[in-house]
């Protein structure tokens, strides 16, 4: 994910560079955040095993204290958020997608003044 967020910086400086490859790459690299993710959780579960398993680490001391409410409050409060996250996303897409790009003015387009320009 590191080497595909510099080459994205390197990309985006190159003002004629073809981002072919860039985009490729990035299309592939979506899930790499969800498996880091579950690798980490498999290597915290799978180190605390063996300690569990030779008696080193007390069974009491290898679960969750967790309650059931406590996990319910935190699937919510988590649930809520990323709701929230996603409506701030989708108001923001359909905002600037009905602007279109003319609106981020750089003279690309026929009907723009360029900056600077008389009138």
């Amino acid at each position: 994910m590191l080497a595909i967020f510099i080459f994205a910086v390197i990309a985006s400086s190159i003002r004629n560079a073809d981002r072919t490859g860039y985009y490729v790459a990035s299309l592939y690299m979506m899930p790499l955040p969800w498996i880091a993710s579950e690798m980490g959780w498999f290597v915290a579960e799978f180190g605390r095993q063996p300690w569990t398993i030779a008696e080193i680490l007390p069974t009491f001391l290898s679960t969750s204290t967790l309650t059931e409410l406590d996990i319910y409050l935190s699937l919510a409060g988590y649930i809520s958020l990323y709701t929230v996250f996603l409506i701030i996303e989708m108001f923001l897409m359909i905002k600037f997608i009905k602007l279109g790009p003319s609106s981020l003015h750089k003279g690309r387009y026929h009907f723009e003044i360029a900056t600077g320009a008389p009138l």
